[in-house]
């Protein structure tokens, strides 16, 4: 029996191209290493080349490649590992019959980062021939495995999953004014809720103390993290190093890409590898395409925030993915997908791309102010607070709402590290 046809027997689908993309995208260095090496035991039309060609390929395209290597290995911090083993251990453990098993897997499968559901539920309902409803259904059990509310499909949801039994003005003020929580427009909240000031004063910071991700303060131990760029500032300004060295490894079989048009081969095996040809080489183009896209928004990221990672400023400026689109001309979810779980190394460290994205803030009264006034005001609060008793960052909140800030819990945690401040426990004076 031919190779071909062993292949084809154990290898009969192929994910669609559109999902392969939008995968990609959003993976970091280390998950697309991980998902490439599974891609090859799915695909055998995808191989890795010999070391002689990979080696002969990186030193024609690229000259500063080895010298830069060094560099992309040197970052390494802790972060928080992924938890699907963990949920899919419940499922499996769960009194779910089979196919709901497997229908809870392929929603486990599909979280986030953060723990919320990246997929439409109707993918899912039409994958397994199954009504919507039901697979909303089970995507409500995984609701209540730990950590609680992950699949929630968005902030909105998770939030309203948290506070329904503990508060029933922070639960309305999520599902009939979400637009203007976030925005902070607390004037309008107020005006149009018929329960006094102090009362929605307590239910917005109820909502402020709340996790905003199902797995924001869950301990899933440390990983080492490889980054995804380097920038370099130089005389001539900054030097963009994408960490795409291991994509030149891997190429299209010319075997398989002989059988395609060899006449002995079946009309069954000529369409599995067509179709496996499509995949690998729509792959191999995700992959060029992933790498232009990184650059184009580091550059441009660089222009907004460029004297923040030069340590030039202690504060970041204003930037919103919608900007980053508008100048790369691309539509706001792939810029939001290039993001997500993505490192640079730089002048100040290793740096999340998402935590370089910041919007002006707005005061409970509405007027408009800075993150260097939010950052001025921790500060000062922590300088003042009883060194024998510091403050927690949930009491940090409290106090910024007596100075017109209506801020989450996190976001006090993110500015006091950037200050260089350390938590409530090792602030407290020995």
């Amino acid at each position: 029996m031919s190779k071909l046809s062993t292949k084809l027997r154990q290898k009969q689908s192929i994910v669609p191209q559109q999902i392969i993309k939008s995968r990609l995208l959003e993976l970091s260095i280390e998950e697309l290493e991980k998902d490439l090496e599974n891609e090859i035991q799915i695909n055998p039309v995808l191989e890795e080349k010999s070391i002689q060609e990979s080696k002969a390929i990186n030193e024609f395209n690229d000259g500063f490649t080895n010298q830069a290597s060094y560099d992309l290995f040197l970052a390494n911090i802790p972060e928080k590992k992924d938890i699907p083993d963990d949920l899919i251990m419940q499922i499996d453990t769960s009194d779910l019959d089979e196919n709901h098993k497997l229908i809870a897997r392929e929603i486990i499968f599909n979280l986030d980062k953060n723990g919320f559901l990246d997929t439409e539920l109707e993918l899912i309902a039409d994958n397994h021939d199954v009504d919507i409803n039901a697979i909303d259904k089970i995507r409500k059990y995984v609701m209540q495995l730990n950590p609680k509310g992950v699949s929630s499909r968005d902030l909105k949801e998770y939030l309203i999953f948290q506070l329904k039994d503990i508060n029933h003005i922070s639960t309305e003020i999520i599902e009939n004014y979400f637009e203007q929580f976030l925005s902070q427009d607390i004037k309008s909240i107020k005006d149009s809720l018929n329960f006094n000031s102090e009362e929605i004063d307590q239910a917005l910071l109820l909502i402020a103390e709340q996790n905003f991700s199902p797995i924001f303060d869950v301990d899933l131990g440390d990983e080492n993290i490889i980054p995804d760029a380097v920038v370099k500032l130089k005389d001539d300004g900054w030097l963009i190093l994408i960490n795409d060295k291991f994509l030149s490894k891997y190429q299209i079989s010319q075997d398989y890409l002989d059988a395609a048009i060899n006449e002995k081969s079946s009309e069954q095996e000529k369409k599995f590898l067509k179709n496996h040809i499509s995949s690998a080489q729509n792959i191999l183009d995700t992959l060029n395409y992933r790498s232009s896209v990184l650059k184009d928004v580091i550059e441009q990221i660089l222009f907004v925030q460029g004297d923040y990672l030069s340590e030039k400023s202690e504060s970041l400026n204003p930037l919103k993915l919608e900007d980053i689109a508008i100048n790369v001309k691309k539509d706001i979810s792939s810029i939001s997908r290039v993001i997500k779980n993505k490192y640079i190394d730089s002048p100040i460290g290793l740096v999340s791309l998402k935590s370089l994205f910041s919007s002006a803030l707005v005061k409970n009264s509405g007027e408009i102010s800075s993150s260097n006034e939010l950052k001025n005001n921790i500060k000062n609060i922590i300088e003042n607070e009883d060194k024998n008793h510091p403050l927690s960052d949930s009491e940090i909140v409290k106090k910024l709402m007596t100075n017109d800030f209506l801020v989450a819990r996190r976001t006090v945690a993110k500015y006091r590290k950037i200050l260089n401040i350390n938590s409530a426990n090792k602030r407290k004076k020995q």
